[in-house]
Formats: structure tokens, sequence, C-alpha cells
């Protein structure tokens, strides 16, 4: 009786444990379930998998602001059992308040469990305390609030602050239907408001919108630290309590390296004393965007603030001959448009003429207060035929957004005269007939002054190589004694080391935000490998960049479309990280910024 009793206890047993589910390969948490508004979040995701799988983060876009990740791996042996942990802990930044779900997220072939979490609105008296230190200020130069379709939108971001603020980040906001590009470097000076002294860093944007309707301007976010007083409220006082136990785990906040951003170097990293991080917005902005006026007829829709175009035959007229190619270069600057909004100019074909159209040239360079496009086109024409030619005049119709009616520029048609060409018309009608051996002498003198001088011509030339080549020689044995000399020198006498940016582990870096998708990251790293690798600090935001580069110019453009548009979220980083891989170089020889007539429009 008592065996059987004991069988089925067994049985039992075996039952429960095949009933209990299996350890989860990979799973999630959450530093904390509820924060304020502007706090950040930790993710911990952990697996015991050893493998080169990594999660997938696209899923958390919609809600979230991925600002950074890092990575940790364990080994464990125990009485001879192997155990392999591998942990991702990811900072997360709320783009809302409210419940907010973070989905599944997926880890190679496995998925973690997913979590909620609350965003709570923040107090009142804290908010308060955070505006007497750091509030910002939006604008938008309208004369009337209204704007064209495709016109740009001049809009400012002022940010105040005083030295309560430890660190500091400013996110642009994401315009629906809109571009917005960034202009100019960022400026930075002092004010007094209510007599109190605050820094001011003021930041030039031009926003274009797509269609018309009412176009929302969503508030400008500003993200940081700022520095809690002796005199501060227990609620911020809690804050503080907190947020210690995330800078703990990051090992002090001097060492998060979350909390580096681009605006460390106005802001500065004053990280002395007790602090809670802070978000504050500015206002938000309804501007109200016209459609195309019915009255305008143009082929294509050209809203701008002036519009000139330049003719090269205008300074040296050609001289054409048939069968011989003449270049004509025309540059159309277009104040208050980007260069992909100029469409191609209309060349007519002129008859008794061929003509070829190398590929646009396009730029868009700005003062700091408004874009210029340069749309740069060549055209080659080829007379075929012998005596006058009419190059047809070229229109521009554009709409001019100051005066609000249609305007035209017209570059005027060209007579021009062909000559004929000798030696063409012999080779097209009279071919010359085949040279054969000839001794006799009347053969032209310049034949037989051309058969003297090649052999000459030659020997000078085998002469000039030799000693060339000499000369080469030479000086590799002179610098190879001067290496060897030096190495022996160096060998006695060790140099002192000197610091340098660790240019690897910046690309390493960014290839890694490339990988992952993350734009934020690849922006930053970006801009400090290239202000590195350049050694100009004024390389300050990508459309700086972007005019600077001889090659990428639209992969660094796209990633700031990215950064600055709503539609922002499937961003893919292989084009940068091909960029980076290949290798990219400084714009040497520009467009020519100064045309005749050009000066009222292209700033200096």
């Amino acid at each position: 009786m008592k065996f059987r009793i004991f069988i089925k206890s067994l049985l039992l047993a075996l039952v429960v444990v095949v009933l209990i589910p299996a350890h989860a390969a990979v799973k999630a948490t959450l530093n904390q379930s509820t924060v304020f508004e502007g706090d950040p979040i930790t993710l911990i995701i952990q697996s015991d998998q050893n493998d080169n799988a990594q999660p997938d983060l696209s899923s958390l876009q919609q809600d979230f602001e991925v600002q950074g990740s890092s990575t940790s791996s364990q080994i464990n042996i125990l009485n001879g059992t192997r155990s392999f942990k591998k942990t991702w802990t990811i900072e997360l930044m709320p783009k809302s308040v409210g419940k907010l779900e973070i989905p599944e997220i997926t880890v190679g072939n496995e998925k973690t469990n997913s979590l909620t979490v609350t965003i709570a609105n923040l107090p009142p008296e804290v908010a308060a305390e955070t505006s007497k230190h750091i509030f910002v200020e939006s604008s938008v130069d309208l004369d009337n609030e209204e704007t064209y379709v495709q016109q740009q939108i001049p809009y400012t971001v002022k940010l105040y602050y005083d030295s309560a603020m430890q660190t500091g980040e400013v996110f642009s906001p994401q315009i629906k239907n809109a571009n917005i590009r960034a202009l100019g470097n960022d400026k930075k000076y002092q004010v007094v408001r209510a007599g109190k002294k605050y820094v001011v860093v003021e930041k030039r944007f031009v926003i274009s919108p797509e269609k018309s309707g009412v176009l929302h301007i969503p508030p400008t976010i500003v993200r940081g630290r700022i520095a809690l007083s002796g005199g501060d409220s227990p609620n911020l006082r809690k804050r503080m309590d907190e947020t210690d136990m995330l800078n703990q785990f990051f090992g002090g906040q001097n060492k998060n390296p979350f909390f580096n951003t681009p605006f460390d170097e106005f802001f500065g990293r004053r990280s002395i004393g007790p602090s809670r991080p802070f978000s504050i917005s500015g206002e938000a902005m309804d501007v109200n965007v016209l459609p195309v006026p019915e009255s305008f007829k143009g082929a294509a829709w050209l809203p701008a603030e002036e519009l000139i175009m330049t003719d090269s035959w205008t300074e040296a007229p050609p001289e054409l001959k048939v069968g011989e190619p003449v270049t004509r270069k025309l540059i159309l600057q277009a104040k208050g448009l980007a260069s992909s909004q100029i469409p191609d100019i209309n060349i007519s074909k002129p008859e008794g003429m061929k003509v070829y159209t190398d590929q646009a040239k396009s730029e868009t360079p700005n003062d700091g207060s408004t874009i210029y496009g340069i749309r740069q086109i060549d055209i080659n024409y080829i007379p075929s035929k012998a005596g006058k030619v009419i190059i047809p005049e070229i229109n521009v119709d554009w709409w001019d957004v100051n005066n609000k009616e249609q305007k035209t520029f017209t570059l005027p048609e060209w007579n021009l005269n062909v000559t004929g060409n000798p030696i063409a018309a012999i080779e097209n009608n009279n071919p010359l007939p085949a040279v054969t051996k000839n001794t006799d002498t009347t053969n032209s003198i310049s034949d037989q002054i051309e058969t003297i001088k090649m052999p000459m011509s030659w020997g000078w030339k085998t002469l000039v190589l030799l000693f060339l080549g000499i000369g080469v020689i030479l000086f590799v044995m002179f610098g190879f004694k001067q290496r060897r000399k030096k190495t022996k020198n160096s060998a006695v006498k060790p140099q002192k080391a000197v610091q340098l940016v660790d240019m690897e582990a910046l690309k390493n870096a960014l290839a890694e935000a490339c990988k992952s998708n993350d734009k934020h990251m690849a922006a930053r790293t970006l801009l400090k490998l290239v202000r590195a690798q350049w050694n100009d600090q004024l390389i300050q935001n990508l459309g700086i960049l972007a005019q600077e580069l001889g090659n990428g110019s639209e992969v660094i453009e796209e990633l700031e479309k990215s950064l600055y548009s709503a539609d922002s979220s499937d961003w893919d980083g292989n084009e940068l990280e091909k960029l980076v891989t290949q290798g990219f170089y400084r714009k040497s020889v520009p467009l020519p910024q100064k045309q005749n007539g050009l000066e009222p429009l292209y700033p200096v």
C-alpha cells in the first residue's frame, strides 16, 4: 500500500515538473514603473543564449526616444555547470504623458515579455521651480501668419538658462507634411530678463510646407539635468532621490554616457552637487499655408523672394565653327528655396545644331537667416552647318512671394554666325589620298622639319627621364638613411606621447549606431568624428556638414531630414555606414559665389 502511494506521489511530481513552464531565454525589466514627465527610464534585457543576436528596438520608436545603450556579458561556472548571461541596458526617453506600453522585443529567435510604464505630469511646484532657471521661446518670422505651399518659413528657437542647468539637449520639432532645415551655426549670447542674467542659445531653421492648409508646428523640447538648491521642496528632493539610483547604476553622473550631448560645449559639464532631470517645451504654433494661386500659369511652381539666372555667354560670346563644340553655363539662383525645389530648365534645340546637357550641379547654402537654392547646368552646342543660327530665349516663371504676383525671368535669344571648318569640310567631302612612299625632293619643308625634329625630341626626353630617375634613386637612398638615423635617435630618447582623439573608437561607435538605425547617436558621433578629422570646431550641425562635403552630401541631408521630419522612424543607417567606410572628403572647389549681377541675391 505504501509502495503504491509512493509511486503515485512520484508520478504526480513528474507531472507537475512537466507542466511548469520553462525559464524564458530572454526577459525584459524596467528600473521604474512610474516616472515624471522628462525623466528617463532604463530598459534591461537579459538573455541566456550565447550568440550574436541583438535586440530589435524599432518597435520602441513610436513612443520612446532611444538615447543610448550598453552591453555586458557574464559567464559563471558552478560545480562544473557553465551558465551564460548577456545584458543590454537601454536608456529611453518617453515622448508623451500617460500609460505607455513597451511591446515584445525580438532578440534572435526569442521575444521578451511586454511591459507597461506610467508617465505622470510634472508637479506644479517642480515646473514652477524649473521655469525660473530654464525656458524656451519660439517664433515664426511672417508678416501676416500666412505663407504659400513650399515657401520657406523662418523659425527661431531661443533657449534661456542660468547656472543651475548642468546639461541639456534641444530636440527640434517633428513636423508633418513639411521639411525643416537648420541654418548656420548656433548663436550664444547673454541677456537680462527682469533683473536676472541668462545665457541664450539661439537656433534658426527654415520650414518648407509640402501641402496647403493649417501647418501645426509642435513645441521644441529641451531635456537635461538641473542642479538642486538647499531650499528645494520635499517633492524636488524626492525626485532627486529616485534618480540617484540610476546615476549610481551607471557609475555616477559624470560617467553616464547618455548625458554626453552635442550641446555640452554650450552648457558645460557642471555636475557638482545633487541634480534632477528636467524636460521643458516651448510654444506650439499654427501657420496657415495657402495653395498655389489660380493666377499662376507657369510650368512649375517656384515661390521665391527673388530669382535670377546668369549666362556665361554674356561675358564671352562664343565663336561657332562647324563640328566644334562650345559650352554654355547657366546658373539659376532662388532666394528662399532649396536646390531640390528648382526644376530642370527647358532648353530648346536650335535648328542646325546638336545639343547635349550635362548633369546639373546643385547646392543650398545659407547666410544664417535664409536659404539660397543654386542650380548650374552646362549645355554643349555642336553646329552641324555653317550660316546664321538662332538660339531661342530661355524663360523661367516664378511666384514673387513678397509682391504676390507671377514674374518671368528671361535670358534673351542669341543670333550667331557659324563659320565653316575647312578641315572638317575636306574630311567629309573630299578625303585626302592615302600616303605612299616617295623619294621625290619636292616634299614639303614642314614634312622634312618634322622628320628631323622627331629623333632630337625623343633624345632630349630620354635624357630628362634619365636625370629624373637618378634623382629619384638618390632621394630614396637619402630618405632611407634619414629614417634610420631618426629611428636610432628615437630609440635613445623616447618622445612624449601625444594625446589624440581616438578616431577608430568614433568610427566603431558610428558604425554601431548605423547598424541599429539610431539616428540621434549617429548624428552626434558623426559630428564629433568630422570635427576631429577635419580639425574644424565650426562643423556644429548636419546642414553645415552637408555643404562642406565633397561627396555624400545627400546622405547627410537624408539623416538631417529624418531628425527633423515626422516620418523619421524608418531611417536606415546603411548608406551612412557605407559613406564612412568609403571615406568622405571636404569640398575643395565650390560653385562660384559671386557672378555678374548676383550681388543682391547671393550673400557674400
